[in-house]
Formats: C-alpha cells, structure tokens, sequence
C-alpha cells in the first residue's frame, strides 16, 4: 500500500523517464543552439516570483492561476507562471542601463492551474524569445522566422502559424456597446458564424464589419479581399500583414495562415499575435506576438514582441 501511495502525482504532474526525458533535452538543446546563432542572450530568471510580478504583467485574472504560498515574510510567492513577466522584469532593471534592442532568450518549465482547459499539464515546458526596443516590421518579421526556425530544428515538418493583428478587429469592437462586446467575441472566438450575426443584426458601420472580417482565414489573397471589407482604422493592420508577407521565403510562407478571428489575448497584444499548431497535436504548441504596453507596467516604457514554445507538446506530437 505504502508503495502505491508513494508513485501517485499530484493532478497535472508526470514522472518524464527514458525516451520522453531525452526527446525534451534534445529539443532545448536543438531551440537553444538556433537561438543563440540568432543573437538572443540566454536569461535564467528564479522559479519563484513575488506574485505582484505576474499579476503586473497579466493583469488580475491571472491570479487564480497562479500555484502560490506565502513566505515566511507574509508576501505572497508564486511559482514561474510565465519568462515574459519575469524578462520584463529583468529588462527593468539588471538592463535597465542598456541602449539598444535586447534579445533576450529562455528555457525551463512555467507552472499554471488552468482547470478549464481539460485537463492541461500544471506544468509545462517552454523555450522563447524576447526582442525589446524594436518596434518596426523586421522585429516582427525576425520573430515569425525565428518561430519558423525553432520548429524545424526540432524537426517539425507539418506546421502551421495562424497569424493575425489586433487592429484589424480593434475598430468594429470598440464601436460595441460594452455589455454586447462579451458576447460577440465569444462567438467570433467560436467561429459561429449565425449567432454572430444574430448578434450584430442591427450593427452598422465599423461594427457590422464584425460579420465578415473574423471569418476571413488563408493566404495572401485573403488579406487583399479583408481590405475592401475592413473599416479604415483596420487597414494599418491589414497592410503590416501584407508585408510580413511579401518578406517572407516562399518556404517560410507555406506554414504561415492569416487568421483575422483570433480574438483571444486582444487585452495583451497590440500588434501582431499568433498561434503555433503541429500535426498529430491535440493543443496550440506555441505562441507570440507584440505587446508594446508591457514593459511600460514596470517602469521602462518600451516596444516588445516575442514567442514562446510548448515543448511538451512538440515532444508528445507524432513524428
């Protein structure tokens, strides 16, 4: 009996032996070697964090995800829910007397309850990239390739980026009233098609846009016909889009899809935002995007887009 007890987790916990262990070695060896030829400076920030940390970053929904306890001060510690937090952080401060972008790069696991999300790891392996003080398309561009770079090298051939710009939906949201903007973003973020216009039956200028553009999903052409739809305030968005795309190798932009609905982390980025999906993957395997207001939260106002890697799930991903 005593044996038993002993082998059980908590939930969200694994024991990673043999093969699995390996497979997640080689893959932060392989991300780490791609990200230093690229220039980006390893950080290895602490596991724990004063909670104020995240939840300055994340705002205050990301309390109840935190895995946190008090120390023997009384302040609240929290276990590394994020490396952004905690690079804005250091960028803050350690680097606050530094001129020029930094790239700054990362490696180790972050820890989250996320209940909602069936029954997700509580925690997770990540590799990422921040590029600070760049706010121009090439830092955009770098990051995109750099998302493009890690997947290959970890030898992931069936890829997919899902890339999209808060801009584009921006105007058309902002033209809601409050209590109906919940709504809608819930079923643009379900892609139903019939209850968003339900929803938006009586809109008319920049939000009746609602109705067409977050269903608009493909490849460049996609891009050319969202721009006779979109509201002039959206067209900024739509043209950054178009010469990410026009930058990029015809084998870079084969993994890349323009998907305009994406609405999730609209309060956290403010540019260009998008989703990393595998073959054989049952969940995203990464993210990124701009978030130019981040640093600004801890005293050092500067431009930001970065990504990050679940390499959990590239290692679990059929190959």
């Amino acid at each position: 009996m005593l044996s038993s007890q002993l082998a059980r987790t908590p939930p969200g916990a694994l024991d990673l032996t043999g093969a699995a262990a390996r497979r997640r070695r080689e893959l932060q060896r392989a991300s780490m070697a791609v990200l230093e030829q690229a220039g980006y400076e390893e950080l290895i920030p602490p596991t724990l964090e004063y909670q104020e940390t995240f939840l300055r970053a994340g705002g205050p929904d990301v309390a109840e995800r935190l895995i946190r306890f008090p120390d023997r001060d009384g302040r609240i510690l929290a276990l590394r829910y994020d490396f952004t937090a905690s690079l804005a952080r250091v960028a803050a401060t350690t680097f606050a007397g530094a001129s020029g972008p930094l790239r700054l790069s990362y490696s180790g696991t972050v820890y989250r309850q996320e209940p909602e999300r069936g029954g997700r790891p509580r925690e997770i392996l990540q590799v990422g990239a921040e590029l600070l003080g760049q706010s121009d398309l090439a830092a955009d561009i770098e990051v995109v390739r750099l998302a493009i770079g890690l997947l290959r090298a970890a030898g992931v051939r069936d890829f997919q980026i899902n890339l999209g710009h808060v801009g584009i939906l921006a105007p058309g949201l902002a033209a809601l009233a409050y209590d109906v903007r919940a709504e809608v973003r819930r079923w643009i973020d379900r892609k139903d098609r019939g209850s968003l216009c339900r929803a938006l039956a009586d809109a008319r200028g920049d939000a009746a846009t609602l109705t067409v553009l977050p269903l608009v999903i493909g490849r460049r052409d996609a891009l050319t016909r969202a721009l006779g739809l979109a509201p002039r305030a959206a067209t900024p968005g739509l043209e950054l889009l178009l010469a990410l795309d026009a930058a990029l190798a015809p084998d870079e932009r084969a993994h890349v899809v323009y998907d305009l609905g994406e609405v999730r982390g609209l309060e956290y980025y403010t540019g260009i935002h998008f989703e990393v999906f595998i073959a054989g993957a049952g969940r995203a395997a990464g993210a990124g995007g701009r978030y130019d207001e981040l640093m600004a939260r801890f005293g050092r106002p500067m431009p930001a887009v970065g990504l990050s890697l679940d390499l959990d799930t590239i290692a679990e991903a059929p190959r």
